[in-house]
């Protein structure tokens, strides 16, 4: 039987885990992305700290033995509490102020608002000393088993709203590390025009993958990508399924790679960049060159046509532009998907019959 326990951190006051911090890892693979806090929000935590309110524990996995990570000993993997650790760090750091309207509850003083943590310790020292000696709930979670560290992740999200691309990365398996990798490509680094705040490029990249899995379009709905990664997560040859998936992935990338720009705004709809890795991915296996950026650029121009009172004054073509654009809606379903990409590659073999 596997080992497991769950005991409280000793002593975990502010300031000792400030003294930890070199020592913890807080980004381990199921981690939810960081540094999505606004600095209202991390405000109110470091003001909930000063004035006592409770706040949820933090958990940690205790390595038996410490790991080696960029040169630093680790001793400790968050498990959960990234943002409220990062926001502590940060206020210790400087980073910001406490809130222009903050009022410390015992006296109703409001000394220390707007202060940032070097400020207070100079002009409040004993409020400075108050909150690095307060004590957090911190837990230490003992285990071998990273799958049980995984399922405690999951568990302890249940009640907070993390997203399908989020919950995913919890959950392991040979997808998560390649789906790092994709994302790591020039083509989501530069090209994309919006940031992967939560995990929008892995989002992005499971569905790259589940294309190249089934060769050409299909349904990319939560369910269909969440069944996807259970799949070759629990497969025998997930493996191998999954590298043969990042094998027939990258090419197409780096491809797209070389006809968009960098933060493109043809790239700017979520439902657009999956048209085009389709287009591309569809290409390629016709052994077709991938289509300038010129022609994406006309094609973008001409789709957008006069709204006609009267359809029938359009051509079959336009009236297929039109249909291009209301499926854009649809952005993960197959049918709507493979529609649009016939239209495109109608349209870059022949532009004339559109217009």
């Amino acid at each position: 039987m596997t080992d497991f326990s769950v005991s409280p951190l000793r002593q975990a006051s502010v300031a000792y885990l400030e003294r930890l911090r070199t020592s913890i890892e807080v980004d381990p693979v199921y981690q939810r992305q960081g540094e999505v806090w606004s600095k209202a929000k991390q405000q109110l935590l470091i003001d909930s700290i000063i004035n006592g309110f409770d706040i949820p524990k933090i958990y940690f996995h205790e390595h038996s033995t410490r790991l080696e990570i960029d040169g630093r000993r680790v001793k400790y993997s968050l498990v959960d509490g990234r943002q409220r650790l990062e926001a502590i760090w940060d206020f210790l750091d400087n980073h910001f102020g406490l809130a222009d309207d903050f009022v410390f509850l015992e006296d109703g003083s409001t000394d220390a608002a707007g202060l940032t943590f070097d400020q207070l310790v100079r002009d409040v020292p004993d409020m400075a000393a108050v909150f690095s000696a307060t004590s957090l709930d911190v837990m230490l979670i003992r285990t071998d088993d990273i799958e049980l560290i995984e399922e405690m992740f999951s568990r302890l999200n249940e009640a907070v709203p993390l997203n399908a691309a989020e919950k995913r990365n919890g959950r392991g398996g040979p997808l998560r590390p390649l789906v790092r990798q994709l994302v790591q490509e020039p083509f989501f680094r530069d090209r994309l025009p919006f940031e992967n705040s939560r995990y929008r490029h892995f989002d992005l990249a499971t569905k790259f993958l589940r294309w190249s899995a089934f060769s050409g379009p299909a349904d990319v709905k939560k369910k269909q990508l969440d069944d996807f990664w259970e799949e070759i997560k629990a497969a025998p040859d997930g493996d191998v399924r999954a590298s043969r998936a990042i094998t027939e992935t990258t090419p197409v990338v780096d491809s797209m790679s070389d006809v968009f720009i960098d933060n493109d705004p043809l790239l700017a709809s979520v439902g657009m960049v999956s048209v085009y890795f389709l287009l591309f991915q569809r290409l390629a296996k016709k052994g077709r060159s991938a289509p300038s950026r010129t022609e994406l650029e006309a094609f973008n121009r001409d789709r957008r046509i006069k709204r006609f009172n009267d359809e029938s004054d359009l051509k079959d073509e336009q009236r297929r532009l039109l249909e291009f654009d209301r499926l854009a809606q649809s952005v993960n379903d197959e049918a709507a998907l493979r529609f649009r990409v016939n239209v495109l590659e109608d349209y870059l073999q022949d532009p004339s019959a559109f217009t």
